[in-house]
């Protein structure tokens, strides 16, 4: 059974342990066991000594605790510790080993700690290492679960971004979301898209922003000057802490006076292309390498994004006419393959109609190249109006122009939308501020059971427009291939 000094002392601990365990961090914590313990053991002065510095004490005047001595003492095991005002005191010290090494150091005037005394502060020492290791596992448990929700958060963001991409989403839309997304994960006041129109270009245009103040035509000139300039010429992350380092664009565009910025380089198809910047008003603000990390995934998005819209803009271009944005003769001959076969294996019919105008020359000659490209848009907006869901057209080169119909139930069915074509095109159409007539001759072809190539079928619709030319005299009028349907 415990005497009752013994028992002081256990209970002495039980409430040192409540006192530590209760406290909400580890700074208080060593704090708490100092003011305990000094008071349990009647010690005019006490300190706490942790990886070698003195973390907490009590007992000494503001500003006046002998540091370097109570850490000399903890290494040297002296028992007498200069106390200013007392002079020499009676000192204990107790020790913890582990990650964060530390002692628990007390004295008073009068005489030496007894055995029991040192056991008690052995004891408390190693009950504020226990409090302490618990505290640290919860901090890090707390950061772990935190850095868990962030990962959530940035891998939601992220996958929200790549199913807008993926389904071919409007790219401002998709670049105001990912703009947004980095200000808000990384919860910063300001964020900003640059973009350079050109690979060589020395500047780059505002793309997106959110947080900031509106400004007349913001660009940024491509210099180490701005952090986007760094990022875009380095190609690497950059990152700015201080005002005076901020460049004069993000001082102008902050809703206050900006203190940090971060600045991660995006591309187009593997070219530089611009740079994302977040920036923050906070003169606390310090980007980590896990924000680095954060803002860099939202900058490869945007490339991502970049790349997607421009290759599908380059796909088009290669694969349509840049005058009437109809289908290119490769294009057209792909397509009426894959419907030839189609069609055979259905045992259903498709026609091509070949169209000719019959006065784009003159026009061309007499207007100039400007008018004449004017004419062609025209005619392609009339024509394409007058086709079914599932038809093509296409331009084949100068004034030509083919149409592919998907499906038709035979000559007459083809005949009805050249008749539509021939009758749109003769109406007046407002080029260069005049007023012109123009015809139009269009060859028809159907595919039939002796299977024609592609190349072809167009060829016997070229013939047909030939002899509609010839039987119309150029006024307009149309023909079938080695058929004869009454004209107009």
């Amino acid at each position: 059974m415990a005497g009752p000094a013994e028992s002081l002392y256990i209970q002495q601990l039980v409430e040192l342990l409540a006192v530590v365990s209760s406290s909400p961090d580890e700074a208080t914590a060593v704090q708490n066991a100092v003011e305990r313990s000094a008071q349990a053991l009647e010690a005019e002065v006490a300190a706490a000594v942790i990886d070698g510095n003195v973390v907490a004490s009590i007992g000494f005047p503001p500003g006046a605790a002998p540091d370097d001595e109570i850490v000399a003492m903890t290494r040297e095991q002296h028992s007498i510790l200069y106390v200013p005002g007392l002079g020499g005191c009676p000192a204990v010290t107790a020790s913890w080993a582990g990650s964060h090494p530390g002692h628990l150091v007390l004295a008073r005037w009068g005489g030496p700690f007894q055995v029991e005394e040192q056991n008690l502060v052995r004891g408390m020492a190693r009950v504020l290492e226990l409090t302490l290791t618990m505290l640290r596992t919860l901090v890090a448990e707390h950061a772990m679960r935190e850095s868990l929700q962030e990962r959530q958060r940035l891998l939601e963001h992220l996958s929200a971004i790549q199913r807008a991409i993926s389904h071919r989403e409007d790219l401002q839309h998709i670049l105001d979301t990912i703009t947004d997304g980095a200000r808000d994960l990384l919860g910063d006041e300001i964020s900003l898209l640059w973009v350079r129109d050109e690979p060589d270009a020395g500047q780059a245009r505002l793309a997106s922003a959110a947080g900031t103040r509106p400004v007349d035509r913001p660009v940024v000139d491509l210099t180490a000057a701005s952090p986007a300039g760094e990022a875009m010429v380095t190609d690497r992350v950059a990152v700015r802490h201080g005002n005076e380092l901020q460049s004069r664009m993000l001082k102008l565009l902050g809703p206050r006076t900006v203190h940090a910025s971060m600045a991660a380089p995006v591309h187009d198809s593997g070219v530089l292309a611009g740079a994302l910047v977040v920036a923050s008003c906070d003169t606390n603000r310090r980007y980590t390498a896990a924000d680095e990390q954060t803002l860099r995934a939202f900058a490869e998005n945007v490339s991502l994004a970049l790349t997607d819209a421009n290759t599908v803009v380059r796909m088009r271009e290669a694969h349509h006419d840049p005058v009437t944005g109809l289908a290119s003769r490769g294009l057209f001959l792909e397509q009426l393959s894959q419907q030839l076969a189609v069609a055979d294996a259905n045992g259903h019919t498709l026609a091509v109609l070949f169209l000719d105008l019959d006065r784009f020359k003159d026009i061309n000659d007499s207007l100039g190249h400007a008018a004449g490209d004017q004419l062609l848009a025209v005619t392609a907006g009339r024509v394409t109006a007058q086709l079914r869901a599932g038809d093509t057209a296409s331009r084949f080169g100068g004034d030509e122009f083919a149409v592919m119909l998907a499906r038709v139930d035979g000559p007459q069915d083809a005949a009805a939308v050249a008749r539509r074509i021939v009758t749109a095109l003769a109406e007046p159409m407002r080029v260069a501020e005049q007023r012109l007539r123009v015809a139009v001759s269009v060859g028809v072809a159907l595919s039939g059971t002796d299977g024609p190539e592609p190349t072809e079928l167009v060829a016997r619709a070229d013939l047909a427009m030939y002899e509609a030319k010839a039987k119309h005299r150029g006024t307009g009028g149309y023909a079938i291939y080695c058929e004869t349907v009454p004209g107009d």
